[in-house]
């Protein structure tokens, strides 16, 4: 028995058998051997049955080397997909009843001219003459230029990928070959699509229950694909049968897969910034959740299991990665090893509105793509409708804030009237008093005088604060500083873009000099000691080192407002004493907007009043610092000015605990608080 496999035998057979046919004819005349007597046409017959026979072998050589081609039933699986789809497309458009519309069946024509000249061979390259001398004989002279812009971006949408997903979908091979073949018969379809649409406002596609499937109704029943059992031949391997799905190309990519490029697309938008960690983790845990399936296998059952998921784990969860730690191991295992959650523990409803807010701007991206329904204007994955509803108590100050009492005793402190060294500034009872300058000293005066956010005010850099003009200022914008991996970021909204002129109070305490100072050590950040750790930056950083031993010191000269929910004022509490101020008759709004970063209100605000175009930055600053100084009372008279002093960098903002001080109820008794961040 040879050795040879069955499918080298079957070709070598066919080889050898076309040579001895061909032997054979040579013993007679090639006329008579052709079925012809004239000589000249049997020459021709031979040279194109000899043409013939080389690229059968060539074919055939190329299928055992690369792979199968494609069976009839998946060219027809290829075909009808894309028919549906442009058809789909097209038929909702001319029914949306736009200004559009009506043109749909024109626009279809022109498209169909397009796809029918680059179905043909040799069009990779674009028209050629003969085909624009063909169309000006047809009448078509005009739609030249249409057509050929529609050949290219056809040529440019039907790239390798996504020919390649096309192929995929329908589990076809994927190679060279099979996607060149692919991709016409999917220009094919297309074409066929354009031609059937022209039809689309005939009384017999209106008055079709399905206008789509009338339009397709000549093609018949599609032909189911077969469920190949594997063989030993090489040129025969299993198909699977095409997956039911709920959108209109089966994408089987995992949908831990598809992350990656769904963060790069997003941020490339300009719709997420940052280095999107978070929106990283929710979309691993939104796979973990739901058991990472094929992005064409999700329904709408996954966006009622991810929230229902994410519930049962408790507010302080390590989730590791889908490599490692909790998310490695599957969800239901997980879950079972939890106990029950207990409502101490629940997570803040917030969180879970901010998880599903994430997956709906994935869903919405991949509603293009790999989620585009099958249905025009359904919505299959909407995980917006599981948003839990919030209640806000009236009655209940979500955020109290600082009075201004209270910020008069954080000004008394040792940090402004000299204290100890790194984690003692906030004592006055050791030798060598000094005030030092860095972010514990100037942030609270920044944010009472000026009202501005903590991370804005926190991550402003030196090329922020201008010195050297007739009203010194700094600049709110994006920076690098704000944002990660070389891209600046930092604004949360456009009106949060302002240029806020400097408090004469924090020019008279050595604000400029210490600008000047931090510029002479070579940094970028105005203040750098709270960009030395990557996890926690900026205000974040700020609150571990000094303001959470600020609030302390504060609380034990005078009791903080808490609301029924036990939460006291945070930083950004000093903002809302600031826009209080301004609470008062004779205030101009537009003006209080532009100074907190406010987004303007009403027509005249909105659309009209440009005072900074039509007046210029000089007199804006001018009336931005009078405004400021008129309302917000200057409580920091009596601080005096002290030469410029740095910690080393290391030691910089870290206050360290107050010692406390003896009150009525503890009299006889001092209680030192723990020092040290």
């Amino acid at each position: 028995m040879c050795n040879i496999p069955h499918a080298h035998r079957r070709a070598g057979r066919y080889t050898f058998r076309r040579r001895v046919h061909f032997q054979n004819l040579i013993s007679i005349p090639l006329s008579v051997a052709l079925g012809t007597a004239d000589p000249k046409v049997a020459r021709t017959r031979a040279a194109i049955l000899s043409a013939r026979f080389v690229r059968v072998k060539s074919s055939v050589e190329a299928m055992l080397e690369e792979g199968r081609r494609l069976t009839g039933p998946e060219i027809e699986a290829l075909f009808r997909a894309a028919l549906e789809a442009e058809l789909t497309s097209y038929v909702h458009s001319a029914y949306e009843n736009a200004s559009w519309s009506s043109s749909v069946p024109e626009v279809a024509a022109q498209e169909a001219e397009a796809y029918r000249i680059i179905r043909r061979p040799d069009r990779h390259l674009g028209l050629t003459d003969q085909d624009r001398a063909e169309l000006v004989r047809r009448g078509l002279g005009a739609d030249v230029p249409a057509i050929e812009e529609y050949a290219q971006q056809i040529r440019d949408v039907l790239s390798d990928e996504v020919v390649a997903k096309r192929l995929e979908a329908i589990r076809a091979p994927v190679h060279a070959h099979t996607i060149a073949v692919a991709r016409t018969h999917l220009i094919r379809a297309a074409a066929s699509a354009c031609t059937r649409v022209q039809r689309i406002f005939d009384d017999d596609i209106m008055d079709a229950a399905d206008p789509i499937a009338a339009l397709m109704a000549d093609l018949g029943p599609p032909t189911n694909l077969p469920n190949l059992m594997p063989t030993n031949d090489p040129v025969v391997v299993p198909i699977t049968p095409t997956v039911d799905s709920q959108f209109q190309v089966y994408d089987p990519r995992p949908f831990s897969a598809a992350i990656g490029d769904i963060l790069s697309d997003l941020k490339t938008d300009g719709i997420w910034k940052g280095d999107l960690k978070q929106q990283r983790r929710i979309m691993e845990t939104f796979a973990w959740i739901t058991g990472d399936k094929p992005l064409g296998a999700y329904t709408h059952l996954d966006a009622a299991a991810f929230k229902k998921g994410i519930q049962k784990l408790p507010a302080r969860f390590y989730y590791g990665s889908l490599t490692k730690g909790a998310m490695a191991r599957p969800f239901a295992d997980v879950i079972a090893e939890l106990p029950p959650v207990a409502p101490a523990d629940r997570r803040n409803p917030k969180t879970t509105n901010r998880d599903l807010s994430t997956m709906a701007t994935v869903a919405k991206h991949l509603a293009t793509t790999s989620w585009k329904p099958r249905i025009p204007g359904a919505t299959v994955m909407d995980f917006g409708a599981g948003r839990i509803v919030i209640k806000v108590d009236p009655n209940i100050d979500t955020r109290p804030p600082w009075t201004t009492a209270h910020l008069e005793h954080l000004f008394r402190s040792p940090i402004y009237t000299g204290g100890g060294g790194a984690l003692k500034r906030l004592r006055d009872d050791g030798p060598g008093r000094h005030v030092w300058h860095d972010a514990a000293y100037f942030l609270p005066l920044l944010w009472f005088y000026h009202h501005s956010c903590r991370e804005e005010t926190a991550g402003l850099e030196i090329a922020d604060v201008t010195l050297d003009h007739a009203v010194p200022h700094f600049h709110i914008r994006d920076n690098l500083t704000r944002g990660r991996d070389g891209e600046m970021a930092g604004e949360k909204r456009g009106a949060r873009n302002r240029r806020l002129p400097i408090h004469a109070e924090l020019i008279r305490l050595g604000f400029l000099d210490y600008v000047e100072a931090i510029r002479a050590e070579g940094h970028v950040a105005l203040f750098p000691e709270l960009y030395v750790n990557e996890e926690k930056r900026g205000g974040a950083h700020f609150y571990e080192r000094a303001w959470q031993h600020m609030v302390d010191y504060i609380a034990e000269r005078l009791p903080l407002p808490v609301n029924p929910a036990g939460k006291g004022p945070d930083i950004h509490s000093i903002r809302s004493l600031g826009s209080s101020f301004y609470e008062v008759d004779g205030v101009n709004e537009l003006m209080r907007a532009d100074v907190m970063g406010h987004a303007r209100e009403g027509t005249n605000g909105k659309h009209y009043s440009k005072r900074m175009a039509t007046e210029g930055l000089n007199v804006v600053l001018h009336e931005r610092r009078g405004f400021i100084e008129r309302y917000v009372p200057t409580i920091t008279r009596d601080i005096d000015p002290h030469p410029i002093r740095l910690l080393p960098m290391e030691k910089r903002s870290r206050v360290g605990a107050g010692v406390t001080r003896k009150r009525r109820s503890d009299a006889g008794t001092t209680r030192i608080a723990d020092g040290g961040n």
